[in-house]
């Protein structure tokens, strides 16, 4: 049965209106929140899913991990709890700035960025991702169809799969989460919050920062090329070869009037061994450094 949301009220505060995006377990709205005076996402867990644990979990994780990753390239985080949905179910619900702007894979399908626009975007993103990797955070799913070019710049938008760092082989600063229970809003005390999800304490929720530095390095190479690395890949295409330790051939560029380092991070970032590639934050200021 398909049912009409356009005006419904979630959260007993935002009114839904179209629908503007759906995912493998998710739908996105345009709404609006009167007590803000704004217009705002709403991303609301599949009724399909509902009584899927799994699935609820990691709803509710990704809206604390968006708070915990506070950064220009992250949509701000209004508001999230349980929304209870005309078919008589609740579901996980998240309330997040509204954006507007093009997909960076499909900008992709007209063609590399200048090497100078690249550059400055992959930049960005490594500094994201070193708020992230400090707060004990791995993204996990850094596509190109996850990233949407805004008039403010390059945003993140998909945070579903984010999972924490494996600290097991370390009994120093230990990085543990609880998820909130339903209908609770977020209470802005980082210095207090813990996060242990039930039901993802096993590897699934675990990841290596080493694996977003090389998806950084697969994004650079894509903005340069227009091109995946992997041949039968589209642009849009997730580098799955990363997550699955299996890395693409050593890229090579020659983009006319680009640095010689551009492609000389590229690849320190797509290097075979996770050793070898560099941490967020020596990928950010190399890059940052070429556009001095």
């Amino acid at each position: 049965m398909s049912w009409q949301r356009t005006g419904t009220t979630v959260l007993d505060r935002y009114v839904l209106g179209a629908q503007i995006g759906i995912g493998g377990m998710s739908e996105v709205y345009h709404a609006i929140d009167p007590v803000g005076n704004r217009a705002v996402a709403v991303k609301l867990l599949s009724p399909a899913f509902a009584g899927d644990s799994r699935a609820r979990e990691m709803a509710r994780r990704e809206a604390w991990v968006i708070e915990q990753v506070r950064h220009p390239t992250v949509p701000v985080l209004y508001d999230h709890g349980d929304a209870l949905l005309q078919e008589g179910v609740a579901v996980p619900c998240t309330v997040m700035e509204l954006l507007t702007g093009v997909m960076l894979a499909d900008r992709l399908l007209h063609g590399p960025l200048p090497w100078q626009e690249s550059v400055r975007v992959t930049a960005t993103i490594a500094d994201a991702l070193a708020v992230a990797h400090r707060r004990g955070i791995v993204h996990r799913d850094l596509t190109s169809g996850n990233l949407m070019m805004t008039q403010n710049g390059i945003k993140i938008i998909d945070f579903g799969l984010a999972g924490t760092i494996d600290r097991s082989q370390s009994a120093s600063d230990p990085m543990v989460f609880r998820t909130p229970g339903p209908g609770r809003r977020p209470q802005h005390d980082h210095a207090e919050r813990t996060w242990n999800p039930d039901g993802l304490s096993d590897a699934a929720s675990h990841g290596d920062p080493a694996d977003d530095i090389y998806s950084l390095g697969v994004l650079l190479y894509q903005m340069l090329t227009g091109r995946s690395p992997y041949p039968a890949a589209g642009p849009g295409d997730p580098p799955a070869a990363a997550r699955q330790r299996r890395a693409a051939p050593t890229p090579v560029l020659t983009v006319p009037g680009m640095p010689r380092t551009v492609g000389d991070i590229c690849r320190d970032c797509m290097a075979k061994r996770p050793a070898d590639r560099p941490d967020s934050v020596a990928a950010s200021l190399a890059l940052w450094s070429l556009l001095v």
